[in-house]
């Protein structure tokens, strides 16, 4: 594989040594089938493929009957899902969503995992396409901060676990040439999350969560510059089942965090 261009990062290495196992596959110990979310209602963004669909296929098994997958493209339904067309990057499609789910589920939500994302072009700051750059954050960070903003309401009704789970990125801890617009919105996500936490965890127990799900082969994924696709190992479960252990109880040690 050939040298990755010269990286300038931040708080790579104190992130990398926090854990000392890692692992590429999903493990016993966080096995959704030992959880129990048949009263739990949640909601996935991006849920049509990659690791929107693998959470989905995940909170499934861990026994969630009440499921809300959204996506740009309109997909279809099984067991008892609400399927949407929902984009992230238009505030009336993100607010009548909202209005559907309130409207199916008595307007609560239990979990929320903001997962819809846009990786661009790998270019220099004033060589891509503007279009490209800006979309990235439309997305990213936007479209994060709309689906926020009228999902939340209904996560504060939860009576259980009250939980947010924004998926991040290792790329938030990066500063690698040509990919300022991924690497910039994944690290303002970090942030929002923690003013979520901050927010709305004293007085309304709200737990915000931001999670980077691993390196992952995925349609996203495969505008990573080529270099890069050999560092994309691990199954699209691992992300799913720790979420769904996330979700399984209240985790406020974790609020705020990434």
């Amino acid at each position: 594989m050939p040298a990755p261009p010269e990286r300038v990062a931040t708080n790579v290495a104190a992130v990398s040594a926090f854990c000392q196992k890692r692992h590429s596959e999903t493990y016993p110990f966080i096995d959704p089938s030992q959880a129990d979310l048949s009263a739990q209602t949640v909601v996935i963004t991006g849920a049509s493929r990659g690791i929107g669909r693998a959470t989905a296929f995940s909170f499934v098994r861990a026994g969630c009957r009440r499921l809300v997958i959204t996506a740009h493209v309109r997909g279809g339904a099984t067991l008892d899902v609400l399927a949407l067309a929902l984009d992230v990057a238009d505030t009336a499609s993100v607010e009548a969503a909202a209005k559907q789910v309130a409207d199916r589920f008595g307007g609560v939500v239990d979990v929320l995992v903001n997962n819809a994302g846009f990786l661009s072009a790998t270019e220099p700051l004033a060589d891509g396409a503007a279009a490209d750059w800006l979309q990235c954050a439309e997305v990213n960070l936007k479209g994060l901060y709309r689906v926020s903003r009228y999902f939340l309401p209904l996560v504060l009704e939860s009576a259980t676990t009250k939980t947010v789970i924004n998926v991040g990125s290792q790329a938030a801890n990066y500063v690698v040439p040509g990919m300022s617009a991924y690497q910039t919105t994944k690290f303002a996500l970090c942030r929002l999350t923690e003013f979520m936490a901050m927010e709305y965890s004293d007085d309304h127990g709200l737990v915000a969560v931001a999670v980077h799900p691993g390196c992952l082969r995925t349609e996203l994924a495969s505008n990573m510059p080529a270099m890069y696709h050999d560092l994309l190992v691990d199954a699209p479960e691992l992300p799913g089942d720790t979420f769904v252990w996330i979700a399984k109880e209240r985790r406020e040690w974790l609020s705020g965090r990434y």
